[in-house]
């Protein structure tokens, strides 16, 4: 933060703290009370050092003077309101006074973030007080006497009772329903349906309470029978008839859609239940006739002939050598027949 130029307002330290009593002054060596002298030129932390030490007023006035329009602008930028701005930068000199020790390192940043502080925490406490006296508007109920007082809550009330309650309200007030009717409907008296409408009038009341208007059950009544049902307007009743046109045209030439496809596939299958049964009977007696003629050899029968005698085996020739036990054997026997 910068010092402020000379083009500031002058503001005295009486007029930031006017009980301070005059600062001590020091003896001379020679009997003499010697003034203490200070010059504008002095550093911020000596000024404040010789506040603190002595109590020099007029060392403080010199703070005062450098900084009262930058501390003023800063509050003002937060606050916008002239008033709560000096109120502010007023505090803030004050605890630079009451607590000079606290300043260590630059006087000017000091300033500037006590004078934030206080005036967020001014603004914060504005803010909150603003909110508590909205509330308490909110809970003094308007006494309404009009439809234009009615009016703009209904809708809502409206919307946060039962459908039950909500329906019979809509019907007889906002539709023009007789109760006649609305019992033949609903199974019920009329006796009985005029004590549910009169428990519901008062249901709506206290929903309109809830939201700040108060109205007499009786007056709220009347006010709904003169100002229920509303004629439509001659544009509204051509606009509507051309989306009913255009919603025929379009039902009429739908385009495929497989995910419509796939919902509604269970309720075909339902629907032709017995005529996919009829078709799979049909399929499957079809498959067992087919099966039982290809099984029929439709071939004529042949005369059967004699059986043949399978044919032995010929001998087929081998070269053999006979061995040595054999070979005595032969010669056995061809001995006896050359004798």
């Amino acid at each position: 933060m910068t010092n402020a130029t000379s083009s500031a307002p002058e503001v005295t330290f009486g007029d930031i703290c006017g009980d301070v009593k005059d600062p001590p002054i020091a003896p001379s060596s020679g009997g003499r009370r010697a003034e203490i002298v200070m010059t504008v030129s002095d550093p911020d932390l000596a000024l404040l050092a010789r506040f603190q030490e002595t109590g020099d007023a007029e060392a403080f006035g010199e703070i005062v003077r450098r900084y009262a329009a930058a501390v003023y602008a800063t509050c003002h930028r937060i606050l916008h309101d002239p008033g709560s701005a000096e109120d502010a930068a007023q505090e803030t000199f004050y605890r630079l006074m009451t607590r000079p020790h606290r300043v260590t390192a630059s006087l000017g940043g000091w300033l500037h973030r006590a004078a934030t502080r206080l005036a967020l925490d001014i603004q914060r406490s504005d803010a909150a007080r603003r909110r508590r006296e909205a509330a308490y508007e909110a809970t003094q109920a308007l006494d309404a006497t009009s439809w234009a007082e009615v009016a703009p809550q209904l809708d809502a009330s409206l919307a946060a009772l039962p459908d039950d309650v909500r329906e019979i309200l809509v019907r007889h007030f906002l539709r023009g329903e007789s109760q006649a009717d609305l019992a033949a409907e609903l199974g019920t008296s009329p006796a009985t349906l005029s004590r549910r409408m009169k428990l519901a009038v008062e249901m709506l009341r206290e929903q309109m309470n809830c939201r700040g208007v108060s109205v007499a059950p009786v007056l709220l009544f009347n006010l709904l029978m003169q100002n229920g049902p509303t004629a439509t307007t001659v544009g509204l009743k051509a606009a509507l008839g051309k989306l009913q046109l255009y919603c025929a045209a379009k039902n009429g030439v739908r385009p495929f859609s497989w995910a419509e496809a796939f919902r509604s596939l269970p309720q075909s299958i339902h629907a032709a239940r017995w005529a996919i049964a009829a078709a799979l009977l049909s399929l499957l007696m079809s498959t067992l006739f087919t099966t039982a003629v290809r099984q029929i050899d439709w071939r004529p029968a042949r005369p059967s002939a004699a059986p043949v005698e399978a044919e032995k085996p010929k001998a087929v020739a081998t070269s053999h050598r006979p061995g040595r036990q054999e070979a005595y054997g032969i010669a056995g026997e061809i001995a006896p027949m050359i004798k």
